[in-house]
């Protein structure tokens, strides 16, 4: 139902119930009054009656009586009269089916029957004493005729009203709903589209002013909708701009990412792939070998001699060697096989489609013959000799581990024996057994907390005090016990566990810088990393959230890394240890002198120490290039700002040289072999290398 017609019903409803209310009133009112005035005369009639019929009831006239009757029943509206005594009807007229019902003894002084007429009576008394009565019986016809007609004209009246009123409002209604109508009409083109519609207003009502209060919101709709579109214009401008920005700046990142993919995934100085790029060929040819049940060949090989190639020519030298290799290596090989640097002199061929063992060794036997080509170095020609050793999938190994360990034990009995290739034999892998075993326990051993470590001291020769100690994880084994890094490391890095055990030996050795820190003792302890940790990004990110949580000084905590494990990636390498010395951990080069083209990025590294490889500093006494070579290390380090740490300390000869050689500290088992940290305290305490610091640690305890 329209608005409009809510608005006519409504007045209209409003006013039937009004007339009617009024018409009720008026005809209860005009009713109540012609009864009122016909009990007053009927009353005034009856008392008139018996006084004059008084003495002629005394009498008993009844000639009298009767025509005192006709003269009653002559006045207009009278339908029976009657005079009684108490024997009686003493005289009576009028109509006789009302005077036969009206012959009862009333006891009121007036009564309506139901049957139009008005009964009414009077005693007859005197002195007090009741003679007779009279009745007499007035007819309401002309009473209810007179209601009946007013009752029609007020229902008539009323009806009228009701048309008038019912025009007003329809009047009224189409007043209202005129602005109402238009408000509706502007809407719709609002809703349409058509912003900036107009209404045209009358007059100054609150319609008028919401009509005004809709052009208002109109107008600014429009302004606001051509603001919109300018503003999308702009917009869509910027996003083409933008896209081609996007576009160009997402080719050059493809560029880029082929570039740090490759890098990431390749050996820098051979171009080869790297360790992690050559495991995720070896996963994937496992899986293809399995479904078609192919064989394949790894190969492992080692070349021999290198380290005196280094020694002898300069790491020069060494670098151009590798090269060299990588290139007879690509000479031989197909598109399908692939070659990598595993690290230092280390490679790996990796051979998927050779149809049988006699193929793969002729294979190898092709590969040696070109590494073994003459290399001319600064006007020498030199001779590279190489050990390769074979294992054949599914013949020697199932898994990815198999076939490493005895790839890599094949070619070690090559090396041994100098026999160039060797095939794996089952009696070369003794022991192997066990490795496999122990790469099955080692994730349980690390989440259930069998590592530990022991503690290594570090001297100061020049104070002859502890200056720091090296933490060495150790495996205690519930079966074989106590096991050394030797045992599992490799372990750990071949089954991809290596970053588990380097996290629980870090948060092992925080523990125990906040145990002898809470004690009063400031011990630096050093923890050795893997290649695999500096290769991980978010690696200076842990190590800082774990120096956040034991709540340690950063200064107290030392990494060593190995020169091969900074070469095998340098790039990446070089910026976590710049984020680690940043954060303020100290850091480390260990076993220096037996890596590689490290001097090339000495100076770009934040080291704090050089750690000089104990195989030098153990044969200094006897061979002469030995100690030249820790002379040397000593004085690069201290050119470069860094101090000189020597390890494998045996004797006091080895002492005193490296005291005259100017090192710095040094550690071995001269002055300690590795302790637990409650043994370490024992020997600290009564050790003469404990100096101040024995002195402190008692002081402590006591």
């Amino acid at each position: 139902m329209s608005f409009r017609l809510k608005i006519i019903f409504g007045v209209v409803a409003i006013q039937a119930v009004m007339l009617l209310i009024m018409i009720w009133s008026g005809l209860t009112v005009l009713r109540d009054s012609n009864e009122q005035a016909l009990l007053k005369r009927t009353e005034t009639t009856a008392k008139l009656f018996a006084s004059t019929t008084q003495s002629a009831v005394l009498a008993t006239d009844l000639s009298a009586l009767e025509s005192f009757v006709d003269e009653v029943l002559s006045n207009p509206g009278i339908v029976y009269a009657r005079v009684l005594s108490k024997q009686g009807v003493l005289a009576e007229g009028g109509e006789k089916s009302v005077l036969a019902r009206k012959f009862v003894a009333d006891t009121s002084l007036a009564s309506t029957a139901n049957d139009g007429v008005f009964d009414a009576y009077a005693d007859i008394t005197i002195s007090g004493e009741q003679y007779g009565r009279v009745e007499i019986g007035f007819s309401t016809t002309a009473i209810q005729s007179l209601i009946e007609n007013t009752r029609s004209k007020a229902l008539l009246r009323a009806l009228f009203s009701l048309l008038l009123m019912g025009l007003f409002s329809w009047v009224l209604g189409h007043y209202l709903t005129r602005g109402l109508n238009a408000l509706q009409l502007g809407a719709k083109q609002i809703a349409e589209g058509d912003l900036g519609y107009r209404i045209n207003v009358r007059g100054k009502d609150e319609l008028a002013q919401t009509a005004l209060a809709f052009n208002d919101m109109s107008a600014k709709l429009k302004h606001l909708d051509e603001e919109r579109v300018k503003k999308e214009a702009e917009i869509h401008l910027l996003n083409q701009a933008l896209e081609q920005r996007v576009i160009d700046r997402t080719i050059q990142l493809q560029d880029a990412n082929k570039q740090l993919e490759h890098q990431a995934m390749h050996d820098t100085l051979t171009r080869l792939p790297n360790r992690a790029l050559f495991h995720d060929r070896l996963r994937n040819t496992l899986a293809s070998a399995e479904r078609s049940q192919k064989l394949f060949a790894l190969v492992g090989l080692d070349l021999d001699m290198f380290k005196e190639v280094n020694d002898t020519l300069g790491h020069h030298a060494g670098d151009l060697v590798l090269q060299h290799v990588a290139n007879a290596c690509n000479k031989i090989l197909r598109d399908s096989d692939t070659v990598a640097r595993m690290g230092g002199d280390e490679f790996a061929i990796l051979l998927p489609d050779v149809t049988d063992l006699e193929r793969a060794v002729h294979v190898a036997q092709r590969v040696l013959e070109a590494i073994k080509e003459p290399l001319q170095i600064d006007g020498r020609l030199i001779e590279i000799g190489a050990s390769l050793g074979i294992a054949m999938f599914p013949q020697h190994g199932a898994d990815e581990i198999a076939l490493i360990t005895h790839s890599d034990a094949a070619m070690y009995e090559a090396k041994r024996h100098k026999k160039g290739v060797v095939v794996y034999q089952s009696e070369m892998g003794e022991g192997k057994s066990e490795a496999v075993a122990l790469k099955g326990e080692l994730r349980r051993a690390i989440s259930e907390g069998e590592m530990l470590l022991h503690y290594q001291p570090k001297i100061d020769i020049n104070s002859n005090v502890v200056s720091g100690v090296e933490a060495l994880v150790r495996w205690q084994h519930p079966r074989l016990g106590l096991l050394y890094p030797d045992t599992f490391i490799n372990l750990a890095e071949l089954s991809g566990q290596i970053k588990p055990l380097t996290q629980e030996v870090l948060r092992l050795a925080m523990k125990q810088i906040r145990e002898w820190s809470d004690l009063g003792h400031a011990f630096t302890v050093a923890v050795n990393i893997s290649a695999v940790n500096l290769q991980d990004k978010g690696f200076p990110e842990s190590v800082a959230a774990m120096i956040a949580e034991y709540e340690v000084p950063s200064h107290l905590l030392e990494l060593e890394v190995t020169e091969t494990a900074i070469m095998n990636e340098p790039i990446v390498a070089i910026e976590n240890i710049r984020k680690l010395a940043h954060i303020g951990i100290q850091m480390s080069i260990d076993d220096f002198g037996t890596g590689y083209s490290s001097m090339a990025y000495i100076q770009k590294l934040l080291v704090a120490k050089i750690k000089i490889d104990k195989s030098f500093v153990m044969d200094m006494g006897s061979q002469e290039k030995d100690e030249v070579i820790v002379r040397s290390t000593i004085d690069l380090a201290h050119n470069l700002g860094l101090k000189a740490v020597a390890e494998g300390v045996e004797n006091q000869a080895a002492w005193d040289k490296l005291r005259e050689l100017g090192c710095d500290s040094a550690q071995g088992y001269f002055m300690s072999k590795p302790l637990s940290a409650e043994k370490f305290m024992e020997w600290i305490r009564c050790s003469p290398w404990g100096g101040q610091v024995g002195a402190d640690i008692k002081k402590v305890g006591s």
